[in-house]
């Protein structure tokens, strides 16, 4: 007979996501008191999108340029976001990134120094001076600095390999979680009266992507199906260069930062035809920009072989053995693997486009990490309205470490003296019962690989970064029928229940077609175009929708779509930065103020 779940763990906090904000958070909650839980989909430090990132994290020491400080890295933070992020978030953000960055140097990973022996700070797209710290070792030696940290810690216990797939309450209460354990091959059953989801984005709906594959997003359905509100999810953060040649590297991400700012590489971007298109400047555009610059070309039938643009390093004036330095110091692997198929990239222009790379919608939460939901938290990339429309460099790294610890100490602070929440029995059957259907054979079945390759080529044809009312509605109608017609026929085929991977691969099918459909919703509702939205048929930037979009579940099949304002500190309606030069080459501001 089938056990339908293991014994119950109990703990006053549990963290969802062993990353950087989940690792943060388990390290704060624990300093404060509380017993935690960390539970992550893989093995923490070694899964995940922090294991990923690159080295690029923001913290206004000063170091290099005086003039800079933490009011100026808000201002910055505000503007590249089209003031469409909190600004009670990102102030957090800005005045306490320095204070997490020592932090993660106690835990032993280290930043560059410059030759004066202060922290290495260089300029970065939307930076007014040099601001971003340079880690040695990137995303990986930060994720095993918090990993060493978290294992010092008596009162962490750290459970790795389980899929979280429910959320339970205790009335309108956190109460814990069931999850299917891949190592035992069951549901288990945690609880604890406050939850830190912090399991990341949702890169993987789209077919292009420089992301980690775990990245499919039920942490933002969980907090849904929780009754969490979500905001922004339109917005997803499309990186400019990712390759897109040969076929078997397609997605990998290459830094245009590293590639074409003088202070490294000193490439050169290029149209099909071998021209320079980028505006004359020293500044290089952010991430937005630079993507509808890369698409006019494409568009207008300037665009390479495989519907890019070229980086070509050969016509940098450093020599070749500077440039591959270079490369070695940023990352090596991309160029590497070019090798392999017989490209020199010191000899050779490499062909890029745009791929998902990070979310900017989730869960809306406070400057605490909280949801809407008592108990219920969400910290990196799972929340939703810190950025906005486009994150600045380095700000991915900095947030994991601010709202994870503030997340911790929250967290750690409900749950310390409240009595353990009740569980609802036949709720957790009922869960227990629908992980296990999944490995029920089905007439007609179909595999999980096979459903979310439907689901990303709607997205990718549909929801990419160029979108429009029709291709939108599409979009919703086409998910809808996958989940009405063909989502009871997803099964696993393995026989296995240990490590049981596509048993994976299918809970996470089933919560992508629901979290796709909510995606393509709230881009249908923004009617106008800023910073990653980009829709044809409303291509200016409207002052109207200075505002969220917000999508609260009603029951399994419906929910409401609304709009919420953006957190102010301060009146800006008569307040504007002076309009950037290279916003306005790309149209990214015309026409802002009309309502």
């Amino acid at each position: 007979m089938t056990k339908m779940h293991s014994n119950v763990l109990k703990s006053d906090v549990i963290v969802v996501g062993g990353g950087g904000a989940g690792m943060r958070a388990a390290i704060a909650a624990a300093e404060a008191g509380a017993t935690v839980t960390l539970l992550t989909k893989g093995q923490a430090a070694r899964s995940g999108a922090t294991t990923m990132a690159c080295p690029s994290y923001q913290a206004a020491f000063a170091m290099e340029d005086e003039r800079d400080s933490v009011d100026i890295a808000f201002e910055d933070t505000c503007y590249e976001g089209r003031y469409l992020g909190d600004e009670n978030l990102i102030k957090a953000l800005t005045d306490e990134s320095t204070e997490r960055a020592m932090d993660l140097c106690s835990y032993g990973m280290k930043f560059r120094k410059n030759d004066r022996g202060n922290f290495l700070q260089v300029m970065h797209p939307g930076h007014s001076y040099e601001r971003n710290l340079v880690i040695l070792g990137d995303g990986q030696a930060m994720a095993a600095g918090l990993r060493r940290e978290v294992l010092k810690q008596d009162n962490i216990r750290l459970v790795e390999d389980v899929v979280v797939t429910r959320l339970l309450k205790d009335n309108d209460r956190m109460a814990g979680l069931v999850a299917l354990d891949m190592r035992g091959g069951q549901p288990a059953v945690f609880t604890a009266p406050s939850v830190i989801l912090a399991t990341g984005g949702y890169p993987e709906l789209w077919r292009w992507t420089d992301t980690e594959p775990g990245l499919t997003g039920e942490g933002v359905l969980l907090a849904y199906e929780a009754g969490a509100d979500l905001v922004d999810l339109e917005m997803m953060l499309f990186y400019p260069t990712g390759l897109c040649w040969p076929s078997e590297v397609e997605g990998t991400l290459v830094q245009y930062e590293g590639l074409l700012t003088e202070q490294y590489c000193d490439g050169r971007m290029l149209n099909g035809l071998g021209e320079p298109f980028l505006p004359q400047t020293k500044r290089l555009p952010v991430r937005d920009v630079m993507m509808k610059l890369m698409f006019r070309e494409v568009e207008e039938g300037r665009g390479t072989p495989h519907g890019g643009v070229y980086i070509d390093l050969s016509k940098s004036p450093r020599s070749p053995d500077e440039v591959t330095a270079i490369l070695h110091r940023l990352d090596s692997l991309p160029y590497n693997e070019l090798k392999d198929f017989g490209i020199n990239v010191l000899e050779q222009p490499i062909e890029v486009m745009p791929v998902t790379h990070y979310t900017l919608g989730g869960a809306r939460v406070n400057e605490w990490a909280e949801t809407t939901v008592p108990g219920l938290y969400a910290a990196g990339e799972v929340g939703g309205n810190v950025h906005g429309a486009n994150r600045t460099s380095g700000n991915a790294l900095a947030e994991t470490q601010v709202f994870g610890q503030r997340a911790g100490v929250r967290a750690a602070q409900y749950a310390l003296g409240r009595q353990s929440p009740a569980i609802d029995e036949a709720l957790v059957s009922e869960e227990s019962k629908r992980i296990y259907s999944f490995r029920e054979e089905r007439p007609n079945g179909i595999r999980p690989i096979e459903f979310k390759r439907k689901i990303k080529a709607v997205m990718h044809e549909h929801v990419h970064y160029r979108r429009h009312a029709g291709g939108l509605t599409t979009a919703i109608e086409m998910l809808r029928g996958l989940r009405a017609e063909e989502l009871e026929f997803v099964q696993a085929t393995i026989g296995s229940e240990i490590y049981n991977y596509e048993w994976e691969e299918a809970l996470e099918a089933h919560a992508m077609v629901q979290l796709a459909e909510l995606v393509a919703a709230s881009a249908l509702a923004r009617e106008e175009s800023r910073g990653h939205h980009w829709r044809t048929d409303f291509p200016e930037m409207r002052s109207a929708w200075e505002k969220h979009t917000l999508v609260r579940r009603i029951d399994e099949t419906t929910y409401n779509l609304t709009e919420m304002p953006v957190v102010r500190l301060k009146d800006r309606r008569n307040e504007r930065r002076a309009a950037d030069p290279l916003l306005l080459e790309a149209g990214v501001l015309e026409g802002y103020g009309t309502p």
